[in-house]
C-alpha cells in the first residue's frame, strides 16, 4: 500500500551558495559575496538562479523562498520553472526595488543582521514593509555575540527588540534562534511569528544545534531550509533536527514523523510522492527524493555554473 506525501517547502536557499557551494566553499570566513558579485554579469547571476532552482526542483521542492541578488532575476527565474514561493531580498536593496518587483507578492525583504543597522533604520524598514504590505525575513540569535551586542545596545532581549520595532505585527519569519531562550521564544509564539531552520547550514557554519522539542513545545510554527547547503535534501534537514534534539535532550522519540512532516511539505506544491507504509513509519527520513524529469537542464545549468566558475578564478 502506498501512501502520498506533497512536495516539500524550502523557506530559505540561498542562490550564490547553493549554486557555486559544489566549488568555492562560501562557509569560509574569507568568503566575500559582494566581491564575487561584482564579478559577475546579470546573465551570470540568471543562471546561477536557475541553476538554484533546478536543484530544488530535482529535490521535491514546490515552494521556495530563494535568496538572490536582483530581484527581477530571481521572480522571472521562479516563473520560468513555475516553482511556487518568493525571492529573498537584503533590506539594504530595498531602495532599488521597482514597481514590477511589487507584482504577484513575490518579494520577501531580509534583514542579514540586526545590527548592521542603525536604530532610525530599522524604523524605516519596518515603516516601508507596513506601507508595501511585504513579509519580512530577520536572522537573530544566531551567536551568543550578538545577543550580548542587542541587549547592550536596546536594554531588552533580541525578541523584545523585534516586538519594539513593530516587526512581529506583520508576516514575520525569524531564521536562525540557535541561542533564543524560553522566554523570548514565548513572546515569538504569542505573536504566530514562522520560524525556519537549517539544521544542515547551521552545522556547516558551526552554529549552536536547535533543541526541536522546544519550540513544538512552546507551540511556535516551524519550518525548515537548505540555508547554504548546496546539496539540497529536506528529508535530511528534518532527520538532523531530530538527532541534534535527541542528544540536547538526552532523549529520544520526543519528535514524531508527522511533526516534521508537517512542517517539511506544502499545501500548494504540484508534486505528490508514493511512499509505501514501510518507509513512511520506519525509514522515510532515511531517503532521497529526485524527480528525473529536470536532470538535463541541470546537466546543462552546472556546465554553465563550471564556466562561470573558471572566469572568476582567473
Amino acid at each position: 500500500m502506498q501512501t502520498k506525501i506533497k512536495s516539500f517547502k524550502n523557506y530559505f536557499c540561498d542562490a550564490i551558495s547553493c549554486s557555486l557551494g559544489e566549488f568555492i566553499d562560501v562557509y569560509d570566513s574569507q568568503f566575500d559575496e559582494d566581491e564575487l558579485l561584482s564579478k559577475l554579469s546579470k546573465e551570470e547571476i540568471n543562471i546561477i538562479c536557475q541553476y538554484a532552482i533546478v536543484k530544488n526542483k530535482i529535490a521535491g521542492v514546490g515552494e521556495l523562498y530563494l535568496k538572490v541578488p536582483i530581484a527581477s532575476i530571481g521572480r522571472e527565474a521562479l516563473e520560468m520553472f513555475k516553482m511556487g514561493g518568493k525571492v529573498i531580498i537584503s533590506a539594504k536593496q530595498k531602495e532599488d526595488l521597482t514597481t514590477n518587483d511589487f507584482v504577484g507578492d513575490r518579494v520577501i525583504l531580509y534583514i542579514e543582521d540586526l545590527l548592521d543597522y542603525k536604530e532610525g533604520a530599522l524604523s524605516d524598514i519596518a515603516d516601508f514593509l507596513g506601507r508595501t504590505d511585504m513579509p519580512v525575513i530577520i536572522n537573530l540569535g544566531r551567536t551568543l555575540e550578538e545577543i550580548g551586542k542587542l541587549v547592550n545596545r536596546y536594554g531588552k532581549s533580541p525578541v523584545e527588540v523585534l516586538e519594539d520595532f513593530g516587526y512581529l505585527d506583520r508576516e514575520c519569519y525569524v531564521y536562525g534562534l540557535n541561542f533564543i531562550d524560553k522566554d523570548d521564544q514565548k513572546l515569538l509564539a504569542s505573536y504566530n511569528a514562522n520560524i525556519i531552520f537549517s539544521p544542515r547550514s547551521d552545522g556547516e557554519e558551526g552554529r549552536g544545534a536547535i533543541n526541536l522539542y522546544n519550540f513544538i513545545y512552546n507551540r511556535l510554527k516551524f519550518v525548515f531550509s537548505s540555508g547554504k547547503c548546496y546539496n539540497i535534501d529536506m528529508l535530511a534537514e528534518g532527520k538532523l533536527a531530530r538527532i541534534n534534539t535527541n542528544n540536547l535532550m538526552y532523549e529520544k522519540g520526543l519528535i514524531k514523523d508527522e511533526e516534521l512532516l508537517e512542517a517539511l511539505v506544502t499545501q500548494n506544491g504540484e508534486n505528490n510522492f508514493e511512499i509505501d507504509n514501510f518507509a513512511l513509519k520506519n525509514c522515510l527520513f532515511d531517503k532521497k527524493i529526485e524527480i528525473s524529469q529536470f536532470n538535463e537542464k541541470y546537466l546543462m545549468l552546472r556546465e554553465r555554473i563550471k564556466e562561470i566558475i573558471n572566469k572568476i578564478k582567473e
